[in-house]
């Protein structure tokens, strides 16, 4: 009966000392993100797009998502891009920085529009702004732009007063 008991004492002890040591060779990573809405850089003009429902999101697994809504031209029509041409794409720039060693630069997702509407997915983690980035180190948003087929900024990332 002892045998069994130090048997069952020490089994325990291994798989627990197995365990803490697999915990800390994988720190936890807490699944942290960073979300904004894409605001337009004058409201109510053309051409332009609707804050509401305009959103950008960077996660801690370096990938980008995001939509723009209802993006006019400048005479108020809904801009369709054609997906056989990047050249009119629209696009998202995300400016980082990553201060642990330390260095910065933006990341830019571009996309095309169908009837005003875009929606926008890259992993971004091979991307040279981040390189240096490691495991539960920090990566700062410094800026959200949005810009349209010919490169001028039309958005940031912000807010839209309701």
């Amino acid at each position: 009966m002892h045998n069994r008991v130090v048997m069952r004492t020490l089994r325990a002890t291994i798989l627990l000392t197995a365990a803490l040591a697999l915990a800390a060779a994988h720190p936890a990573s807490a699944g942290t993100k960073y979300q904004t809405s894409l605001v337009p850089t004058v409201a109510g003009t053309q051409p332009g797009f609707s804050a509401s429902g305009s959103s950008v999101k960077f996660d801690g697994h370096r990938s980008v998502k995001g939509k723009l809504k209802k993006v006019v031209d400048g005479t108020g029509t809904l801009v369709t891009t054609d997906p056989m041409n990047p050249a009119d794409n629209y696009s998202v720039e995300i400016d980082v920085a990553v201060p642990a060693v330390p260095t910065s630069g933006t990341i830019a997702v571009s996309f095309d529009l169908k009837n005003g509407n875009g929606t926008f997915a890259a992993a971004v983690s091979g991307d040279p702004a981040l390189a240096g980035a490691v495991v539960g180190e920090g990566i700062a948003v410094t800026a959200v732009r949005v810009k349209d087929s010919g490169g001028t900024v039309i958005g940031n990332g912000g807010v839209a007063v309701e």
